[in-house]
């Protein structure tokens, strides 16, 4: 029998990259959700789902002696069985229309309504960032911080992109700043929004 070469992986290496796959696919399928509550996609990810499930379903079965390998693949089925009864959760109510983030949503926007006497006084309007970089910034966001190993419940669109919008006239104040730029940076070990001021 030939040695293994240098360049051949081992069935633990492999493990490994299979649940690095996984995690992403998990952050995306996230993303994804996320995206359907919102009303940006028009269905839910179901395909994706199915193949993200069934995934790690298979990669559970399999004899790893590695109690690391173990522990990781455990731990990543658990906080997907978490989502799914989130998400499960959430579709039931958007079927019954108790939806709390569609009540939010028009919260919002009465309250943007009531505001805008208020901000008509002001000589220019700062400018205004476009839903589709904020929807980036806030996706980008998202992956960053379960990549920390930081908690992604509870993070809606609404409430991020509701803070970068009220920040950047203060900030623009502040630094004397034409423009403010936003950007995802990875701080202490943590997903941080930056604000960056453009003269």
């Amino acid at each position: 029998m030939a040695a293994p070469t240098g360049t051949q992986q081992l069935p633990q290496e492999k493990f490994a990259d299979d649940l690095d796959e996984l995690e992403a696919a998990i952050t995306a399928l996230q993303v994804l959700y996320e995206k359907y509550f919102l009303g940006i996609d028009r269905r839910p990810p179901d395909q994706e789902r199915k193949r993200v499930s069934t995934k790690i379903r298979e990669l559970k079965e399999q004899m790893i002696r590695n109690t690391a390998l173990k522990f990781r693949i455990n731990t990543m089925f658990a906080k997907l069985l978490s989502f799914e009864r989130m998400w499960d959760r959430t579709l039931r109510e958007i079927e019954d229309g108790t939806y709390k983030r569609d009540v939010f949503k028009a919260k919002l926007h009465m309250k943007e309504r009531s505001d805008k006497p208020k901000t008509a006084v002001a000589s220019q309007p700062p400018p205004e960032i476009s839903d589709d970089k904020l929807r980036r910034l806030y996706d980008t966001y998202l992956v960053a911080r379960q990549r920390c190993g930081e908690p992604t419940d509870g993070i809606s669109y609404e409430s991020v992109a509701s803070r970068i919008r009220a920040q950047v006239p203060q900030l623009m104040e502040k630094h004397n700043a034409k423009n403010i730029e936003f950007k995802v940076v990875i701080k202490g070990g943590k997903a941080v929004l930056k604000a960056i001021p453009h003269a």
